[in-house]
């Protein structure tokens, strides 16, 4: 497999130079279906499907059958391969010594997975607008007590358009939820986005021009094929519309303060007010904002058909009665055993434990996401009794050791 900056530089040489699928294998030095591979890929999410045994005489193949099959989808009905066919071609081209109904039964296979995904091959040299991104800080009523919370201002300068999505926090998890998120809200994606050199994004600053991603950011922004720009360090006035917005929607969308019962009703109330704001008068172009975004809307990227699973990884291990350990709390993982190595499948709002073949062994909600979490009883009184059954042991040594005396 590629590293994640050659496969971006593969769909960077695909996306915005244009480049054929043999010029980019030759510039690159690479197997030409290995160009072909990322630069048409559109779904950067990792697989974490549980883990299945290989197909031992198809596997050195299995590469070549989906390319077949995959350019199939762009041509006419009549001229895409049989199962037959297949075979024929593998036994002709490439001397492959296996038998027919391993070939047929895959093609059918997976010939099934593709006409389900077929809307997934994007235009997305379809020209689009360009959108500002931003954090701002508000204060909301929650409990009967007042809280801080972040959200994310999405803007468009050509028509003055702007969406918010309120978030728990700055994380990776919660910035990326509500980037897709704004961009659902839209009904697009915009061509290019400029932001702030945001930590969620930008490991590294290189230079005044250059930025090093983190691999998750980039890996959401290729499934969704907008551009990145980052500003200047200390020149947020280069996104100065945002900028604005964020201001604006603090003062007039948020005052008085809003109640937050659950992230899902506060930012509903959000998306209501900004349609409304949509019926205002450009300020400058003396026309109906909506009539602005509508023009622009029909300059978006398409969204894909499947949305980008948004989590971080971690590496963990259970305790010994086990419960994991997670940002200074420890929950029950019922299916775990003790002192077993596990994973954590990271959500914005809730974490899923996995053992090492990605198989759920349970799940807890984040603190901040204010959902309730129902309590395991199950690995709730096992991790009672293991507490009692040490102390008895405790009692017991102690008494054995005070009648040796």
């Amino acid at each position: 497999m590629l590293a994640m900056a050659q496969q971006n530089y593969i769909k960077h040489l695909r996306e915005r130079e244009d480049l054929a699928i043999n010029s980019i294998a030759k510039q690159m030095n690479i197997n030409w279906r290995t160009a072909k591979k990322y630069a048409d890929k559109d779904d950067w999410n990792l697989d974490l499907k549980e883990r299945k045994k290989r197909y031992p005489i198809l596997g050195d193949y299995i590469e070549i059958i989906d390319t077949w099959l995959e350019e199939d989808l762009r041509k006419p009905k009549k001229q895409r391969h049989t199962q037959i066919r297949v075979y024929q071609r593998l036994v002709d081209e490439y001397g492959f010594t296996g038998g027919i109904r391993t070939v047929t039964a895959y093609v059918a296979k997976k010939k099934k997975e593709l006409t389900k995904t077929t809307d997934k091959f994007i235009d997305l040299q379809h020209p689009g607008g360009e959108a500002q991104v931003d954090y701002g800080t508000a204060e909301v009523n929650h409990n009967q007590k007042l809280i801080q919370i972040k959200y994310l201002a999405m803007s468009f300068p050509y028509s003055n358009a702007a969406y918010i999505w309120l978030l728990p926090s700055e994380n990776i998890e919660s910035f990326l939820t509500g980037l897709q998120q704004l961009m659902q809200l839209v009904g697009g994606v915009p061509r290019k986005i400029w932001f702030d050199n945001l930590s969620a994004a930008v490991v590294k600053i290189e230079n005044y021009r250059d930025r090093k991603t983190t691999e998750k950011f980039t890996q959401f922004a290729m499934h969704y094929g907008f551009q990145y720009e980052f500003c200047n360090a200390g020149k947020g006035h280069e996104k100065g519309n945002v900028e604005n917005k964020v201001g604006y929607t603090r003062r007039n969308w948020m005052v008085p303060l809003p109640t937050l019962t659950t992230w899902e009703d506060i930012n509903e109330q959000m998306k209501e007010k900004a349609e409304k704001y949509l019926q205002e008068i450009h300020y400058e172009k003396k026309q109906p904002i909506h009539v602005l975004f509508e023009e622009e809307k029909a300059k978006l990227l398409y969204l894909p058909n499947k949305p980008f699973d948004v989590y971080r990884l971690e590496s963990s291990v259970l305790d010994k009665y086990g419960r994991v350990e997670f940002e200074g709390e420890k929950y029950p993982v019922a299916r775990g055993r003790s002192n077993e190595s596990v994973l954590l499948k990271i959500h914005w709002d809730y974490v899923e434990v996995m053992d090492q073949h990605y198989k759920i062994l349970g799940e807890f909600m984040r603190p901040y996401s204010f959902k309730e979490h129902e309590i395991d009883w199950k690995a709730e009184l096992y991790i009672r009794n293991q507490k009692q059954l040490l102390m008895l042991g405790f009692i017991h040594s102690y008494l054995q050791r005070y009648k040796s005396m």
